[in-house]
């Protein structure tokens, strides 16, 4: 027994009879007769407390090297309550959770409504959350039409001939609607062909930046015109459908307008935002914000936005892809109401700023994508029902929210380029001080540490922030570099002309996504759109014998075809026909024909040139 209860006995709570063993020695020490001096000791490395905030992964070790030994040592120090204590609380370390009464209480802060943020980030057990997992953009199914294909090809994706089918329905009927009215040939009902052309001169103004020039200055023949418009439509031609272009059944527009303040062009609109989504998988971050069409004619949903260039205008909300501008989703405000469309009844009681950024993200529900927004849309509410929908938020935030602590508030006290981070469960919240008596909040579902860029010494929500926020600017300023939108004082029209801007950004983000693509410009890009759009109407128009001489070369000189030589032995007809230009009453007949037309026509009506003036003509 005393070898047993010596100084050097030693065992480990490891130990399948350690129990027993103590049992043993406890009844040992009471039958004994030993000193009170000689007290049993039990000493354990195992810290309790410090334990409390190791994870399971740190805890469960294998048994040949736990991470703690227990070691009972049996002195003259310790006497037997001491040792049924030890046993307990080894007992209740290995059944229940550490006890945490003696943990250091972390610092919280407070927002004005109570609501309580951790100055601790939440500890985390998994290594990647799913919403930090990357994802690159890519072109889905429907826009696999080979590995280069032609701006056409892919501009067609997303101005489908269903779209155009019903603009040119609706177009002819205004046409035949105003027919009566005029007596110019030009009255007369479009095609498809003229309609995809009339589309070309538009994009051809937009990269002339002629988009707000008078299109009859276009056609001046003195040499400040535009060769590309006479050849391709004549200038009335161009002003019949200019004016007469038409989207929806007007007979029903009433009627729909009820329901829908968008019914002259939402039925095209919504086909063309469903074309931009089947046909790009976006990226790992989207963007939310508003873009404004410049428009000053009358509408009862027209905006003033003073920090904007055009101030005054129709404001569509719009969902990009972060990094390439790519427009995924968007919809005209058309009223307070307008926000909430689409949405179920539980989530028209939330805040207006909060329904657009829901309305925006459904087509990336539950997708793990992270959505990025400027403080208008910013909220705790937002970043929480985002959450439910499978979505992570990173945004700016207004200082006068109920939520903010008035610690993140600017202060003059606060250090030069310092930071402050609040946590919650889901939530970070920083506070970033650029100047003196400056803060910048930000919030994000994104982020749970306290991460701060080496270089830049700015908090990685910031960086984040700045590097996703833009997607909506840059797809506004691409747009505004090559407009095609033209002065108008019907709403519907600036609404097309915007769409057919967004189609040649759009298109041409989907062309840098194929593999074997040809590296190209965005001016060349829509360059040669235009060109593909307009080249079916020349080649047609060059059959039309009404047109000039000098006009028909034009076109030849645009398509690059060169005039044929007919054969002089087929200019004589074989039977005598009346001239087509002298007076029926004449009756002249003639065995010639006209060079150009083939139409018979005789030596009187008919002028002598050389080869070398026939060239220039």
């Amino acid at each position: 027994m005393d070898s047993l209860a010596g100084p050097s006995s030693r065992i480990s709570f490891l130990d399948s009879d350690f129990e027993e063993t103590l049992e043993q020695w406890h009844e040992d020490s009471v039958g004994s007769e030993v000193d009170s001096d000689d007290n049993i000791s039990v000493h354990s490395d195992h810290n309790t407390v410090s334990e409390q905030g190791e994870s399971e992964d740190n805890v469960e070790q294998s048994v040949d090297e736990p991470p703690l030994e227990t070691r009972a040592n049996i002195g003259d120090s310790q006497n037997t309550s001491d040792s049924e204590e030890v046993i307990g609380e080894i007992d209740n370390d290995e059944d229940e959770e550490p006890d945490t009464s003696n943990r250091r209480r972390k610092k919280n802060y407070f927002g004005r409504n109570r609501y309580r943020w951790s100055a601790d980030p939440v500890l985390r057990r998994s290594r990647v959350r799913q919403h930090n997992i990357i994802r690159i953009p890519t072109v889905r199914p429907p826009a696999q039409i080979g590995d280069n294909p032609t701006p056409t090809s892919i501009w067609n994706l997303l101005f489908t001939e269903n779209m155009l089918n019903t603009v040119l329905k609706w177009t002819n009927e205004k046409i035949n609607k105003e027919r009566p009215n005029y007596d110019e040939h030009a009255w007369h009902e479009t095609d498809v062909c003229e309609l995809r052309a009339f589309l070309g001169l538009l994009f051809y103004s937009a990269i002339f930046k002629s988009n707000r020039a008078d299109y009859k200055s276009l056609y001046a023949t003195d040499g400040s015109g535009r060769d590309i418009f006479r050849c391709v439509i004549s200038k009335s031609r161009f002003g019949v459908l200019l004016n007469c272009l038409r989207f929806d059944d007007p007979t029903t527009r009433g009627e729909r307008r009820k329901t829908d303040a968008l019914a002259p062009i939402s039925e095209i609109f919504s086909e063309f935002i469903n074309n931009c989504q089947v046909l790009y998988k976006i990226g790992e971050s989207a963007c939310v914000d508003e873009m404004l069409v410049a428009f000053r004619g009358r509408c009862k949903f027209k905006m003033y936005i003073p920090n904007k260039p055009c101030k005054y205008g129709l404001k569509i909300m719009c969902l990009t892809d972060a990094r390439t501008g790519y427009l995924f989703n968007a919809y005209v405000y058309a009223g307070k109401d307008s926000d909430g469309l689409t949405l179920d009844a539980q989530e028209k009681k939330l805040m207006k700023p909060t329904q657009s950024v829901i309305r925006l993200a459904k087509p990336l529900e539950q997708s793990n994508r992270n959505i990025t927004a400027d403080n208008w849309f910013s909220s705790i509410e937002l970043a929480n029902v985002l959450r439910t929908k499978g979505l992570t938020y990173v945004g700016t935030i207004k200082k006068n929210k109920k939520e903010i602590p008035t610690e993140f508030l600017p202060n003059r006290k606060k250090e030069l380029g310092s930071s402050m981070f609040g946590f919650t469960n889901d939530t970070t919240l920083v506070s970033y001080s650029p100047k003196k008596a400056k803060a910048v909040l930000l919030i994000s579902t994104m982020h749970h540490e306290k991460s701060i860029d080496k270089d830049t010494g700015k908090p990685e929500i910031i960086m984040y922030y700045n590097q996703t926020k833009g997607g909506v600017d840059a797809l506004d300023e691409k747009c505004a570099k090559y407009s095609s939108a033209r002065r108008t004082q019907r709403w519907p029209m600036a609404i097309f002309f915007r769409m057919l801007d967004v189609s040649g950004v759009n298109s041409f983000i989907l062309h840098n996504l194929y593999k074997e693509r040809a590296p190209i410009t965005r001016f060349k890009f829509l360059k040669t759109l235009a060109e593909e759009l307009v080249k079916p109407q020349l080649e047609r128009r060059l059959q039309n014998v009404r047109l000039t001489y000098e006009l028909r070369a034009c076109i030849r000189r645009v398509l690059g075809v060169e005039e044929s030589k007919p054969d002089t032995a087929e200019e004589k007809l074989t039977v005598r026909k009346t001239c087509y230009t002298c007076n029926p009453k004449k009756k002249r007949k003639t065995a010639y024909l006209c060079h150009c037309c083939k139409k018979p026509v005789c030596l009187e009506c008919t002028t002598k040139i050389c080869n070398a003036c026939k060239s220039v003509l």
